[in-house]
């Protein structure tokens, strides 16, 4: 078969995986095509400058998310290697958000001091993780996150005898909910720990009235959490103004300053109309690092627990994919040079550590040490797992820089 016409085949192939709209497991496909291109070059089969053609061709087209620690490959991208500025958004809802807290453990581990990560934001409870990592990231201590995204989950764990029997019993009525109408429980948050008692364990975990002084200083790092106003409008409350109570509005599902004046009505810190995504961009990064509990695309599973804060965790996920989905815009016009970084607008890589279990809505309430451990030990491993990725890639982009 002649090269060229082997090679074009191989073009339309790449283009039309590269394009496919979103699916779940279109990272492994696009990893895959990576790999089997790679062989072929070693093979003989294409040429390096082949090679090269259909890894741009795989990785510059994808018009909604990256595989994990694959980098743009494309001389759009100006910033040097050592420029590297990363902010990092959790997901997660009630107990699911361990997962989060696992991610930024391993992402925080005192042998990797030193990475530029230039802020962190959070939606749902999410939000707590991203915070307990934040207070060790202002003092320069990755050794103070780890522990205190450790002492927290294990201060929320049903550790005591009395406790694990609530939490067993009440993962049983809310799975029997789901075969058997009993009613809805109220508009209850995915606070296992109650409000109240949310607050009082982040007042201890975290030094809110330092933090926010040191919030304020020249290049500290940023922290935004989130949550869903009244009038549907997203709401991001930035470190120069955090408190235990935003914090917890934004892990409860809770509605920031709700005008009714019902229980779940709550006093937050100030607020602006703004969105996670657009907090984080203001501090400048080239790459976006975004712990993902639940897979674009994959459906939402009918749980016990759809009311109101299952509804805002849905509405957050919706907002924040479109976010990403304008970021990659720009990246497109960038390159095009519809756009140019000198008129305020920054090339930002957008990367996903994501959680492939699929978990009922009934987890976001189980409070069971092995539960929660075993999400902690899975996003640790899920860390290591992207930053072996990123290091390759790394590696091998620079090995092309130097080949052109």
């Amino acid at each position: 078969m002649h090269r060229t016409t082997y090679f074009e085949k191989l073009v339309g192939s790449v283009t039309r995986i590269a394009r496919h709209s979103y699916y779940p497991g279109k990272e492994e496909a696009v990893e895959i095509c990576l790999s089997e291109i790679e062989d072929l070059a070693d093979a003989g089969r294409i040429s390096n400058v082949q090679l090269a053609a259909l890894r741009d061709l795989l990785l510059g087209e994808e018009g909604f998310c990256l595989p994990e620690g694959v980098f743009r490959e494309r001389g759009c991208c100006e910033r040097e290697f050592g420029d590297d500025r990363i902010a990092i958004i959790c997901q997660g809802a009630g107990s699911q958000a361990a997962f989060s807290a696992g991610v930024l453990q391993g992402l925080f581990h005192p042998g990797d001091a030193g990475r530029p990560i230039v802020g962190l934001g959070g939606t749902g409870f999410g939000s707590v993780c991203a915070t307990l990592a934040w207070d060790g990231l202002l003092r320069g201590d990755s050794k103070r996150a780890v522990d205190r995204l450790g002492t927290f989950w294990r201060d929320f764990e049903a550790a005591s005898a009395i406790d694990a029997l609530a939490n067993y019993s009440s993962q049983m009525l809310l799975h029997l909910r789901a075969i058997v109408p009993l009613g809805e429980p109220g508009l209850g948050g995915y606070s296992a720990l109650g409000l109240e008692q949310l607050r009082r364990v982040l007042n201890r975990h975290v030094e809110f009235d330092t933090d926010r002084c040191m919030a304020s200083r020249e290049k500290a790092p940023a922290l935004a959490v989130s949550s869903i106003d009244a009038a549907g409008e997203i709401r991001v409350v930035q470190g120069p103004e955090i408190t235990a109570e935003a914090v917890a509005a934004s892990a409860d599902g809770l509605f920031f300053n709700q005008p009714s004046a019902g229980p779940r009505t709550t006093a937050v810190a100030p607020s602006r109309p703004c969105s996670t995504i657009q907090a984080m961009a203001a501090a400048k990064p080239s790459e976006i690092w975004l712990i993902q509990i639940t897979k674009t695309g994959r459906g939402r599973s009918r749980g016990p627990c759809g009311d109101l804060p299952s509804f805002v965790e849905q509405i957050e996920s919706q907002l924040l994919e479109r976010e990403i989905a304008y970021v990659q815009s720009v990246n497109r016009m960038l390159k095009r040079g519809m756009l140019t970084e000198g008129c305020g607008y920054r090339h930002i890589e957008v990367h996903r550590i994501i959680m492939e279990h699929d978990l009922d809505d009934a987890s976001k309430l189980d409070r069971s040490p092995g539960f929660i451990g075993g999400l902690m030990t899975y996003g640790r491993d899920r860390a290591a797992q992207f930053l072996e990725k990123r290091a390759c890639s790394l590696a091998m982009r620079r090995a092309m820089a130097r080949v052109r």
